[in-house]
């Protein structure tokens, strides 16, 4: 791990390095109210979204994570997991 937050202790939150660039990883994990609403998911903590976005300081304590000097344009990927769109 290269970034460790308190702030992001209790969530589904974790930040992955690709070469020069960091990764900020969001997980929103399945309740039992998704269990019913959705008969896709299987059981209760599976991932439902997943939200990557590219960052250059961690948003919830402001370190500075990336060692870019450029100019940074952040992208993103998101990914569902569920039956539901």
């Amino acid at each position: 791990m290269i970034h460790n937050c308190l702030s992001c202790s209790l969530a589904e939150i974790w930040f992955e390095e690709d070469g020069s660039d960091v990764y900020l990883n969001l997980n929103r994990v399945a309740t039992e109210e998704d269990l019913e609403a959705d008969h896709y998911l299987e059981y209760e903590g599976q991932a439902i979204e997943t939200v990557q976005i590219q960052v250059a300081y961690c948003p919830y304590c402001g370190e500075k994570l990336a060692n870019r000097r450029e100019v940074f344009m952040p992208q993103f990927q998101y990914y569902n997991f569920g039956g539901k769109r």
